[in-house]
């Protein structure tokens, strides 16, 4: 009974891993205000500066992004799309979410379970910028990085847990809304 209670505990923290951390730009303090108009029909374009654009593991970074990006939206009820070539307003109501990859080291879960942490640490540095679908205008932008840490070994977080994350605050920045100002009676 011990040992199967033990092979449980152990098998749950070998599977769950250590979540990621995002850090956003600390010189934005208020929500950009998206209206509600917007926040029903997300469209993501990844892009980044051409050394990153031609790294082998680009394609698969970027439907790391997809498939975060696509679970985000889902979970505030959006339609989610996504744009291969350059940022494009549409004519339709909803955000355009321009993510803007400075640097970035993709880390497998597969390299990292295998090899520990000799394959070293996932980090990436974005600037997001948060764009009208419709006009192309921009409501705002922010920035975001994350990084993992030797001293995490194996359960460090990975890239995929990374974008999943960001893509969880680039969602809570479009859910946040408009600020209205109160009106004392």
């Amino acid at each position: 009974m011990k040992f199967a209670v033990s092979s449980l505990v152990l098998a749950s923290v070998l599977l769950s891993g250590c979540a990621a951390s995002v850090q956003k730009s600390s010189t934005h303090t208020t929500a950009i205000g998206i209206p509600a108009a917007s926040t029903k029909q997300i469209v993501l374009n990844v892009t980044g500066k051409p050394e990153l654009l031609e790294s082998a593991d680009w394609e698969q970074f970027k439907g790391e992004w997809r498939a975060a990006m696509k679970a985000a939206a889902a979970s505030i009820g959006a339609k989610f799309a996504s744009q291969d070539s350059k940022p494009q307003p549409t004519g339709e109501a909803g955000t355009l979410v321009v993510v803007n990859i400075n640097d970035y080291r993709y880390l497998s879960p597969g390299a990292r379970y295998g090899f520990g942490v000799l394959t070293g640490n996932a980090y990436m540095d974005a600037k997001v910028q948060f764009n009208d679908l419709e006009t192309g205008s921009s409501f705002g932008e922010r920035a975001y990085n994350s990084s993992s840490t030797a001293w995490q070994g194996v359960f460090s977080a990975m890239t995929e847990k990374q974008v999943q994350a960001m893509c969880v605050e680039i969602m809570n920045e479009i859910k946040a809304g408009p600020k209205v100002a109160q009106v004392a009676p």
